[in-house]
């Protein structure tokens, strides 16, 4: 399908709400002539930041935010605290949810013009073209497998069909076809390196479809695929000697590192709001401000809290990760500090960047995938390691007589809950614990161990926004809506 105009979204803000402290955006749509967009490279570089930028309003805080008061080791605070509850969203949190979707599909319409678009560009090549379609499909993948990890069956919405407005619920295993696909076509058409920071490459196209096998428990394609992408020597662990050098990895002065596989970019001017969230007005690292506006301090941890109490106080994740801070509470609560900025203008101006995929992660897949293939190896025991010794400050590539042993891990559970531990510690306020669980259908196995709490099933999907059941006709509250809501 052609279409002969492009409708482009401007955004206006329209405020803000106190008690959730989320932003609220209406679109205003102007035609763009498609003869005269998406012609050159300069044209064709807005195709890939305008999906990027809807991408950033829903992660901005509100997707971070659920994820880790869903975590087993995180709880919210104020309006957040019913996602700790584990009951299902209440109306602010529904809000919130619905932000994350609709970022999300604003950002598919964005690359599904792109799709549609770029191969008729009359000022690049096919290869310029392709590589640009490449990292849109990459982004396109991106957003729909958060879509049905989250929500499950979803409108499937493509170049094909971005005219038709009243689109049923497509089946997830047919939204992953599509999301394989594009990831295939990313992986041969896009380029080796990003083409600029925070652009997708072939090699983050591999990694997220690693991703996408080890979701659908596909073991056997994830494994050779990690295998490539580690082998390949494009990335590396960063070294840090103290708890402090971590900073060289997370820290809000960072451009780029040799662990960066896919990272939502922030600046001064578009920063990201969930640091504000996890700091505390009070809050000091260095002897400066965690972030220079104050904090929400929107979760936290207790100092009872299993998980917490058995991470080893040596290990120098946690004295970079987690910050003792005074919540007025009646326990010992320590707030998340792995992202800070002391010289953040306003809630929105955090620096630090988004580590959606690091080396790192893959690393701990390609152990998991491994054991779940072929059982406990010295091989996936290996990448372990790496990890491992970087968070007692020693060279990850150099063996250490602290090394985890396999004959301690000689079992595909020893060895599961090993991974299973080291991705906790080494993902910890990363927005990646909650997807894990759910991905291995253990969260309510988990959640009941460490906090005590049935979870309902409800929780396990968000319900779908009321406005797509208002302005999309093919689907039906009574029918459609995800259980318990």
């Amino acid at each position: 399908m052609k279409i002969r105009n492009l409708y482009i979204a401007g955004f206006v803000l329209l405020g803000s709400l106190s008690s959730s402290c989320s932003k609220w955006l209406e679109e205003h749509p102007k035609a763009v002539a498609a003869e005269t967009f998406y012609n050159t490279p300069a044209e064709a570089a807005t195709a890939v930041l305008a999906p990027l930028n809807k991408f950033r309003s829903g992660f901005a805080m509100s997707f971070p935010g659920l994820m880790e008061c869903f975590t087993d080791y995180q709880y919210g605070r104020g309006s957040w605290t019913s996602n700790s509850d584990y009951v299902g969203l209440d109306p602010t949190n529904v809000t919130r949810a619905s932000g994350v979707w609709s970022s999300l599909y604003g950002g598919i319409r964005d690359c599904n013009i792109a799709v549609d678009r770029l191969p008729e560009a009359s000022a690049m090549d096919d290869a310029q073209k392709n590589a640009y379609i490449g990292e849109v499909k990459f982004l396109r993948a991106f957003a729909y497998f958060h879509l049905v990890r989250l929500w499950g069956d979803v409108p499937l919405r493509t170049e094909q069909n971005m005219l038709d407005w009243d689109l049923p619920k497509t089946a997830k295993a047919d939204i992953y076809k599509l999301i394989i696909e594009d990831l295939n076509y990313c992986i041969a058409n896009a380029p080796e390196k990003p083409r600029l920071v925070g652009t997708p490459s072939k090699w983050s196209a591999k990694s997220l479809l690693a991703q996408v096998y080890m979701q659908l428990a596909q073991y056997n394609s994830a494994l050779p695929i990690l295998k490539e992408v580690i082998d390949s020597k494009q990335y590396a662990l960063v070294n840090v000697a103290n708890s402090g050098e971590f900073e060289k990895i997370f820290g809000p002065k960072v451009i780029t590192t040799t662990e960066e596989i896919f990272y939502f970019k922030q600046t001064s001017l578009a920063g990201w709001e969930f640091v504000m969230f996890c700091s505390h007005p009070n809050a000091k690292i260095n002897g400066q401000k965690m972030h220079g506006a104050g904090g929400y301090f929107g979760i936290y941890t207790r100092a009872d809290n299993k998980v917490f109490t058995n991470w080893d106080p040596n290990d120098l994740r946690k004295s970079y990760n987690t910050l003792k801070q005074d919540l007025g509470l009646q326990f010992e609560t320590y707030i998340p500090s792995k992202f800070f900025d002391s010289e953040a203008p306003n809630s929105n101006g955090a620096r630090n960047s988004f580590p959606l995929i690091r080396y790192a992660d893959i690393l701990l897949a390609y152990a998991e995938a491994s054991n779940e293939v072929n059982g406990p190896t010295q091989d996936a025991l290996d990448k372990v390691n790496m990890i491992y010794r970087r968070a007692y400050g020693l060279d990850p590539l150099v063996s250490a007589s602290s090394d985890y042993s396999l004959a301690d891990y000689n079992s595909k559970d020893k060895f599961f809950n090993l991974v299973s531990k080291e991705l906790t510690y080494e993902n910890w306020n990363e927005a990646k614990r909650w997807l894990f669980l759910l991905r291995r259908n253990i969260a309510k196995q988990v959640i009941k161990d460490v906090k005590g709490i049935d979870v309902q099933d409800k929780h396990l999907l968000f319900p779908i926004p009321d406005n797509e059941f208002s302005y999309n006709k093919a689907l039906d509250p009574a029918k459609d809506q995800n259980p318990g809501y």
